[in-house]
């Protein structure tokens, strides 16, 4: 099957074979669609400068006359060399039926990258061109852990600009959507910190994803303080913000294991509330300090474990099932606020 893996993508990115005339470049993560066939488009040999050796054309165009694209693929450059063909854009016609003519007739100086969205298996174009040993596709979608981690070296510690562990794991709830934003905001966070050595938690919030950041954090608090009501009001705008259900579910995991820390100091090591918040590493903002010391007052250290169980399981079945990764979210935070409720009523 001429596909590759998700896991030999950035590999063949980076070292591309061009024997096959035809590419195709799929996803929902449209920025990185773009970044690689962009990357692949550089790699090519092609004078992308020359306006003769680089044609853009629409795949509506392209589907609504069935020649042009054989044509274009056969035409000589007037000065010789190789050509690249980039077509991108949607449409609802059979873009197939011009392809088929390239590749019964495959084209000797000239290559075709096709630009396009998250195509299902049973898609025609992916299908035939899965199946056609002519043809390579290339799937991409959002960005991973790692792929999140890369990123982040690529634009900030390559560049001489650290960033600790707690910054960065907070800078990385923030990205992924979108490769292209995602690098968009990285690149302004660089310019931010340009001169410095360090990037800090006030930059990340400063200029990356502020807005949802605090929306979430709202959520965060009042799903960790069974504050039910509040939860009911901001729920829909926090998964409306920007940050998928599934990150957003990261974030609160991530918080929840800060209280089994913070409650394991309480319980085991009889230290008051008010000292462990105010040694919390990365620093709590002075405006959530009082509903971070309720929640660590509110849940005990084996309640704690099952949220955690619950988290990570409503995670996972968020990842696997995106179209109902937002009901899913919504009714793993409200299970947590009631159960939340129900403990401080105890208290």
């Amino acid at each position: 099957m001429a596909s590759l893996k998700s896991n030999q993508v950035d590999a063949f990115i980076n070292n591309p074979d061009f024997s096959k005339p035809v590419i195709l470049i799929y996803g929902p993560d449209e920025g990185l669609v773009s970044e690689r066939a962009d990357k692949l488009a550089e790699k090519s040999g092609v004078d992308l400068s020359d306006p003769f050796c680089l044609i853009r054309l629409n795949a509506d165009d392209v589907a609504g006359d069935t020649s042009r694209l054989a044509s274009e693929a056969h035409t000589i450059g007037m000065f010789g060399g190789k050509r690249l063909i980039r077509i991108s854009g949607t449409t609802r016609k059979d873009l197939m039926k011009s392809i088929k003519l390239v590749l019964e007739t495959p084209p000797e100086d000239a290559m075709i990258l096709i630009e396009a969205g998250d195509l299902k298996k049973s898609s025609g174009l992916r299908k035939n061109l899965e199946a056609n040993s002519q043809s390579l596709c290339i799937p991409c979608y959002q960005d991973t852990e790692a792929a999140l981690q890369q990123l982040i070296n690529e634009e900030l510690m390559q560049k001489g600009i650290n960033i600790d562990r707690e910054t960065r794991a907070e800078l990385t709830s923030m990205l992924g959507e979108n490769r292209m934003v995602s690098r968009g905001e990285l690149r302004k966070l660089a310019i931010f910190c340009e001169g410095k050595q360090e990037v800090t938690r006030d930059d990340v919030y400063s200029i990356v994803g502020e807005a949802s950041k605090l929306v979430v954090d709202d959520v965060i608090d009042a799903t960790a303080t069974g504050d039910v009501q509040r939860l009911q009001q901001i729920l829909p705008k926090a998964l409306e913000s920007g940050m998928s259900p599934d990150m957003t579910i990261q974030v609160m995991l991530r918080y929840f294991q800060m209280l089994q820390s913070a409650r394991f100091q309480m319980e085991h090591k009889r230290k008051p509330v008010g000292a462990i918040v105010s040694g919390l590493r990365p620093p709590i903002h002075f405006s959530r300090k009082a509903s971070v010391s309720n929640a660590i007052s509110i849940w005990p250290l084996s309640r704690i474990g099952n949220a955690l169980s619950r988290l990570d399981k409503a995670m996972f079945e968020c990842r696997s099932n995106s179209a109902l990764a937002s009901s899913l979210a919504g009714t793993a935070f409200l299970a947590l606020a009631l159960e939340a409720a129900s403990l401080k009523r105890r208290n």
